[in-house]
């Protein structure tokens, strides 16, 4: 119960292991997002009678959405790794 207060609280809850968990964990999320998001499209195209080749071009923001997304996660991960190896390096001086 102690991690659950601490998690939305927004106190230092995680290890480095247990942010590699979460990008992990993300990622994942990130591809079961984009497989719904383009199967859905193509059957709606399908059931229209377009191509998915004609929708093609227009992909083009979803998967700038999703890079930025995740270069934006990846960024903040590594600052929390850092900052979580920076508090454990004083505990130990």
């Amino acid at each position: 119960m102690e991690v659950l207060i601490n998690f939305f609280s927004l106190r230092p809850t995680f290890t480095v292991l247990g942010l590699k968990i979460v990008w992990y964990i993300y990622l994942l999320n990130t591809f079961v997002q984009t497989y719904v998001a383009v199967s859905g499209i193509s059957r709606v195209l399908a059931q229209r009678g377009i191509s998915m080749e004609v929708w093609l071009p227009n992909s083009l923001p979803l998967i700038l959405g999703l890079v930025a997304q995740l270069a934006i996660v990846r960024l903040l991960l590594e600052v929390a790794a850092i900052i979580i190896s920076n508090s454990q390096t004083r505990k130990d001086s």
